[in-house]
């Protein structure tokens, strides 16, 4: 069996501290709101993957892969600055510092004092041995895991009935998670989930 293999479903696994499991990244505010239910969650998970994962988070990991570089430190400033709302930033930070956190107790090194979350991704993924492609596929797991797990904690849906969206959503994960071009930069547009982030709920589970 493969060492790389059982490390990806290590990291993949929803019970693994990944940095994001205290955010639903505006889900639970939309839920309040009413704009989002059962019937739509299947589309709003699609979208936040194809819409803010790849062109953001892919983008943000695969240029960090590089992290022992020279160019490592202006990748994470471009990284920063790209986020539009201070809401995203600083809970990116937080995400990231959590992941940072468990890699540090896992034994892993040389990792970074602090990084936004898909750059701790790519410094723990790298780290564990694990390459690019996988790190990317392991990220979009996470990113659509998380959304099924905070829709269950929400009694959104229930636990057996996401995995059929899980597996329904496959396809775009896998298209998703492929290498971006080496010039690409970070930006998203997910309008819903993006306001979403900006409100949260007083009495709130999550912290977005």
């Amino acid at each position: 069996m493969s060492l790389t293999l059982l490390t990806a479903l290590q990291f993949g696994d929803a019970g693994f501290p990944s940095g994001g499991f205290a955010h639903s990244w505006g889900l639970e505010t939309a839920l309040r709101d009413g704009r989002l239910d059962r019937a739509s969650l299947p589309a709003w998970m699609e979208a936040e993957i194809c819409d803010r994962w790849a062109p953001f988070d892919r983008v943000a990991l695969a240029g960090a892969w590089a992290w022992a570089s020279s160019a490592g430190a202006d990748w994470c400033e471009t990284v920063d600055a790209a986020y539009w709302s201070e809401t995203h930033r600083l809970r990116s930070l937080e995400a990231g510092a959590s992941l940072l956190v468990a890699a540090r107790r896992m034994g892993l090194a040389p990792l970074p004092s602090e990084a936004h979350l898909p750059i701790a991704q790519a410094a723990v993924f790298r780290a564990a041995g694990l390459d690019l492609e996988t790190s990317l596929a392991v990220s979009a797991h996470q990113a659509a895991q998380g959304m099924a797990t905070a829709a269950v904690r929400l009694n959104l849906i229930g636990a057996v009935a996401v995995q059929a969206i899980l597996r329904d959503l496959r396809p775009a994960v896998t298209q998703a998670a492929s290498p971006p071009a080496a010039d690409a930069h970070p930006a998203s547009f997910a309008p819903l989930s993006d306001i979403a982030l900006l409100r949260p709920h007083a009495d709130r589970l999550f912290v977005t």
